[in-house]
């Protein structure tokens, strides 16, 4: 028995068919091409995002996650006004933030946008004091820092507190205050944290390690 033969449109020869088989292959090689590059798009590490199920962003809480940047840790003995009013801000900050990082500032910069200053720093990631670690988060992060004050470039190297509470459907799709860390600060967050898990009041968070070698800074001398 013959075998079949293949068969071409109307009008299209042995030149036509060459042409055909190309365009099949090139769309094929796109189509491949395309993939891996999604593919590597959705497992590159990238920037801090919420979960599905995050809350909308409230108001409310912008005057505690105001993406601005206290340069002196807070005096949590302290009675005077002025230390009254950090210690409700730290509270109320702690008690309303989805994630409490440890960071290290790494770099800082600035530029200018229509006349205005616009300030940020690069931060690498610690130990999470409090919210599990999203995935595919990057190892640094890009931070707007709101300060009507340039900032020093005594910050680098500076370890710092990152408090952070999503805003869905808003670029960044979070709003944060970045405060100096300090051994007694850092202590309080972690007694506070395992008591509210301990009481049932947190669900069970799987803690990152820190690395060997990072240690936190001394307090900067700077005033914010």
């Amino acid at each position: 028995m013959d075998a079949p033969r293949t068969s071409l449109p109307r009008g299209c020869g042995a030149r036509g068919f060459r042409l055909a088989r190309g365009l099949r292959a090139l769309a094929l090689g796109l189509g491949l091409a395309s993939a891996a590059v999604l593919g590597g798009c959705r497992g590159k590490p990238g920037a801090l995002g919420p979960p599905a199920d995050a809350a909308k962003f409230g108001t409310e809480q912008g005057v505690h996650f105001d993406d601005g940047i206290t340069l002196l840790p807070v005096a949590l003995v302290g009675r005077s006004p002025s230390d009254i009013v950090d210690q409700r801000l730290f509270d109320n900050r702690l008690g309303y933030a989805d994630l409490v990082i440890e960071v290290t500032i790494v770099d800082l910069w600035e530029r200018s946008r229509a006349g205005k200053a616009e300030r940020f720093v690069e931060v690498e990631l610690g130990d999470f004091l409090l919210g599990d670690r999203p995935k595919r988060t990057a190892d640094r992060q890009r931070l707007r820092v709101v300060s009507e004050d340039p900032l020093p470039g005594s910050l680098r190297g500076r370890a710092f507190l990152l408090f952070v509470r999503w805003a869905p459907g808003e670029r960044p799709p979070l709003h944060h205050h970045l405060m100096v860390a300090d051994e007694a600060v850092v202590a309080r967050i972690v007694a506070l944290v395992e008591h509210a898990r301990a009481s049932g009041h947190l669900a069970a968070e799987k803690r990152s390690k820190r690395r060997k070698g990072k240690g936190r800074g001394k307090d900067p001398k700077a005033k914010g």
